[in-house]
């Protein structure tokens, strides 16, 4: 079994991210914060079963969107993000958004 650091594994997550904002037509089919999260879970669940484990995307991030929201129920982030627009394709853009927003707070407060 493989062990990766929860540093690396963020790595990860993020540059697959950042691939799927750059075409999500080529990975997921349109612009759909339902379909991202569904590849998500998808890509995480594959990852358990070649290397045993699989880290989920950052717990941190769902903190960050229960409070930018002000949300105490256990609603996952992409629910949550999607309740506040009107359109799956706005949801998208805006998960990227608030993932660039917690990006830049995470790398204020780690003196990056």
């Amino acid at each position: 079994m493989k062990t990766t650091s929860k540093v690396r594994v963020m790595d990860i997550w993020y540059d697959k991210i950042q691939t799927i904002k750059e075409r999500p037509g080529l990975y997921i089919g349109k612009k759909s914060l339902i379909l991202l999260h569904a590849y998500m879970n998808g890509y995480m669940d594959r990852q358990r079963e070649l290397e045993g484990q699989g880290e989920g995307f950052n717990f941190e991030f769902q903190e960050y969107i229960q409070k930018r929201y002000n949300i105490t129920s256990s609603h996952h982030w992409s629910s949550i993000i999607t309740f506040f627009c009107t359109t799956d394709a706005e949801a998208f853009d805006r998960f990227y958004e608030l993932l660039d927003e917690f990006n830049a707070k995470q790398d204020k407060q780690n003196g990056s």
